[in-house]
């Protein structure tokens, strides 16, 4: 088995598209977790980006902002360099194609860095929450778990840590480094007490693997998570999703001889009732089984093997019922788009910070590739005589704020202008954004010093990020000012 590398972030938000990392730590693994190499990278906050102050009180990255010797772009670039010291590799994460993947891609989107280097060059991207889950619905002693309200396993790192390792240290908890080695630990001890999970892990980790176990297999058991709990499932390969191309698979607790004599109509309302019958499998690491651990469960133990393989056949021996089921996701798919588009949304679209995969993928032959490289390698000084001539308008816009980010003097000044007011029209900004705005974080601010019990500590932690703000805000209203003042002159 290669190599395992376990990576965490931590952000100013909660945002993958619009939120900074202020700090990554990693460490490397051999098969038998023994530990090869590791790092821990911070960095300031990045000009013109405000901080989530819930995001910087959970992940206690205030003193990480203001302390760092380092840019953000410094940063991702000493990742980058390790990421290539240790690729190939598996790079496991809690929750990381929920947040650390995407994260990561999109801050290397922002920073003309190589977006997809966890997931090239022979490097596979792993997420082992899902696989905890399942350890822990197939092998209930596999791990210790605290339970919430509705009597479902919680996952979250700090819980199974103390559950599990009781001398961790709690206070270190949402640190990146901490939560990189409680996330090994785990992976040790799902490896040790379900083993056959831990092994079925290893084997759909790249999609191709992935979406070979699925064809590969007539019945096969997943475990899906939804209404926080993980439900297994018996299923078997029904189409391709027409739009995003992941597996759609059928759930066979659900005879389908009904459905199949249904008219379209009837059978696309069925397929927006609750309780489907049709689900996706994302090729996301998805955790894909022997048929074995669903007949150990309801209602598939009753069903038994039997029933459940002749209405898998049924479904390989109707593809008119497939085609029909597909053009229905379709449309609902579309009606779906079309019911919650605005011009806001517009307006979020056309944001190059949320253009990564609606943009498209640069040709490797093209000359932006080249110019985007020698970006990284020339002085700061030189770098706008290169951005100008980038064509893809998103890098041109990012090379322009690297740039005004981390050396301004060697923008024009008519081009530092215009980005330093437009920075400050986006910060300043007073309706509800999908970025954290200065009136946003102010308002966030009051809400938690207003919440019941507060600690005094919370509060002194509050009021910390509070002054980082205020000196924010007085530094873009004064571009504002200046700008004003032009116009009026003018």
């Amino acid at each position: 088995m290669a190599n395992i590398a376990v990576l965490d972030f931590e952000a100013q938000s909660a945002s993958t598209s619009t939120g900074k990392i202020i700090s990554v730590s990693g460490i490397l693994y051999n098969d038998q977790f023994q530990e090869l190499d590791r790092f821990e990278l911070f960095c300031r906050n990045v000009p013109g980006y405000i901080p989530d102050p819930y995001s910087l009180w959970v992940n206690k990255g205030l003193k990480k902002l203001k302390e760092s010797n380092l840019s953000h772009y410094q940063l991702m670039l000493e990742m980058h360099k390790k990421i290539n010291q240790w690729s190939p590799c598996i790079w496991a994460t809690w929750n990381g194609h929920g947040y650390d993947y995407p994260l990561a891609e999109k801050e290397n989107y922002r920073s003309l860095l190589p977006i997809y280097i966890l997931k090239t060059n022979g490097n596979e991207a792993s997420d082992f929450l899902p696989f905890a889950r399942a350890s822990k619905l197939f092998y209930p002693k596999s791990l210790e778990t605290s339970y919430s309200k509705s009597n479902n396993p919680v996952f979250k790192l700090e819980d199974l840590g103390m559950k599990n390792f009781p001398d961790t240290d709690k206070s270190k908890f949402h640190t990146a480094t901490q939560d990189v080695e409680i996330t090994a630990k785990v992976m040790q001890k799902i490896k040790q007490t379900a083993k056959p999970i831990f092994d079925s892990s290893l084997m759909t980790i790249s999609k191709q693997k992935a979406k070979d176990e699925i064809l590969k297999n007539k019945l096969f058991t997943t475990a899906l998570y939804y209404f926080g709990k993980s439900r297994p499932f018996a299923c078997t390969y029904f189409f391709d999703h027409p739009q995003y191309t992941w597996p759609m698979v059928y759930c066979l607790e659900t005879d389908p001889k009904d459905l199949i004599s249904l008219d379209y109509k009837s059978l696309k309302e069925t397929m927006k009732k609750p309780g489907k019958f049709i689900r996706a499998i994302p090729l996301k690491h998805p955790v894909i089984l022997n048929i074995d651990y669903a007949l150990k469960t309801e209602p598939f133990r009753t069903i038994g093997l039997e029933k459940l393989t002749e209405r898998a056949s049924l479904i390989k021996n109707n593809p008119e019922f497939a085609e029909k089921c597909k053009k229905a996701i379709n449309e609902i798919a579309e009606e779906k788009k079309l019911k919650y588009k605005s011009k806001e949304d517009e307006l979020t679209a056309n944001d190059p910070h949320n253009q990564l995969y609606s943009g498209g993928f640069i040709d490797k032959n093209s000359p932006d590739n080249d110019i985007i490289k020698k970006f990284h390698t020339i002085d700061w000084d030189k770098r706008y005589e290169e951005v100008i001539k980038i064509k893809d308008p998103r890098f041109k816009y990012f090379g322009e704020r690297l740039i005004y980010q981390n050396e301004p003097e060697a923008l024009p000044r008519e081009v530092y202008n215009r980005i330093h007011v437009e920075t400050a029209e986006r910060v300043l900004r007073l309706e509800e954004k999908n970025f954290t705005t200065i009136p946003m974080a102010e308002h966030l601010i009051d809400s938690i010093r207003a919440e019941k019990n507060v600690s005094k500590e919370k509060l002194d932690y509050m009021n910390e990020v509070d002054e980082m703000i205020k000196e924010m805000r007085i530094v873009y209203e004064k571009a504002l000012g200046s700008n004003n003042k032009k116009k009026e002159i003018a």
